[in-house]
């Protein structure tokens, strides 16, 4: 099973547990753009923690999702799609140096060491990040997932009448649209701030050094507005988006009820940097913070997070190497919502060209 091959032609498909994103890109001359895209809601229980667990509703949902598109051009039957979080690792090791059809078994050496589950029930691929002949050591990004979802998802979407031709795990599309690596170097965190979990990256030299997990989720946060000030879920959906972190919007309410929330995110991102520090050869100060996601739409957030850590932080900017077809489409929540279709959809055009 292949997480790092890349295709021409394909479209890039966002499996959540409660959506599912489309988008499609097409290249004219050196510029990229979104050429079809759409969304729809899942039924909820459809998708758990990756899981399908209603065939028949995914199947019918995503025929809907094809058909119903937005803008302009012909579906691919080739997609490039996610492989949820919950059921993948993503890591970086080191190996002795060897041929590359080698490479394999001396990954399956040490892969254990890193990953919960056995051998037997993952697929993985492997892609080579750097070599030191000097000291016979090479350096491998390794991309694993459990057979079970794999299988589950190449049949479903062959159902669908679509070729997969990759299967991603979720940080390296992420990363792709989000990261700046060709124009600032410097170690990033990106954190995705989900309706369901937090997924939270360190980016460094082109590559998601690792990934963390994080139970901090959109959805916790609106249950917690609705318990604190007896709001239905709209409206404290609503007040997430009115009053955010701002002091002086709603009496600083949302402030106060975010706080343990904010300091356990601030306490997850510098147990990472310590992580990165201790065990890189080289450790470099981390140059930024970038947020993305619905949670990233929140007031404030950025000043909060930077006044916590002391490190520059901005909400991320899905639109740097895509132009946004549709400005009242992809208003800044949706767009935000849209990053890891958009990152699956570059992957079909040759993704090196904008890291």
């Amino acid at each position: 099973m292949s997480f790092f091959t890349t295709t021409e032609t394909a479209f890039g498909l966002d499996i959540s547990d409660r959506n599912l994103r489309l988008a499609q890109m097409t290249k004219k001359y050196k510029s990229v753009e979104l050429g079809l895209y759409n969304e729809i809601r899942l039924p909820p229980g459809c998708i758990e923690c990756g899981e399908i667990k209603q065939l028949k509703i995914f199947l019918d949902s995503l025929l809907k999702l094809m058909k119903t598109k937005r803008g302009f051009g012909r579906l691919s039957d080739e997609v490039v799609a996610v492989l949820p979080e919950e059921q993948s690792y993503l890591k970086v090791m080191d190996i002795p140096l060897v041929e590359k059809e080698q490479i394999p078994e001396e990954i399956k050496k040490i892969l254990p060491q890193h990953v919960p589950v056995s051998l037997d029930s993952i697929y993985f691929d492997f892609q080579i990040v750097k070599t030191n002949e000097n000291e016979s050591v090479q350096t491998v990004l390794v991309g694993a997932a459990l057979k079970k979802t794999v299988d589950t998802y190449v049949d479903i979407l062959s159902q669908a009448g679509l070729i997969p031709t990759v299967l991603e795990i979720e940080a390296a599309a992420i990363s792709r649209v989000l990261a700046s690596q060709k124009t600032d170097p410097t170690p990033q965190i990106i954190i995705d701030i989900g309706a369901n979990r937090t997924g939270l990256f360190l980016f460094d030299e082109n590559v998601v050094k690792f990934t963390v997990s994080l139970p901090i989720s959109g959805a916790k946060i609106t249950e917690l507005i609705m318990q604190a000030l007896s709001l239905d879920f709209e409206k404290a959906e609503q007040a997430k988006i009115v009053c955010g972190l701002d002091r002086e919007k709603c009496h600083g309410a949302l402030l106060e009820i975010f706080s343990g929330t904010v300091e356990e995110l601030a306490s997850h991102i510098n147990e990472a940097i310590k992580f990165y520090q201790n065990g890189a050869n080289e450790p470099k100060k981390i140059a930024k913070i970038v947020l993305g996601g619905g949670g990233a739409n929140f007031i404030n957030i950025t000043e909060i997070i930077q006044g916590k850590l002391g490190i520059p932080t901005e909400v991320s900017n899905p639109w740097r190497y895509i132009k946004n077809p549709n400005q009242n489409y992809f208003d800044r929540e949706k767009s935000q919502s849209f990053i890891t279709a958009l990152g699956l959809g570059l992957r079909g055009i040759n993704p090196d060209t904008f890291l």
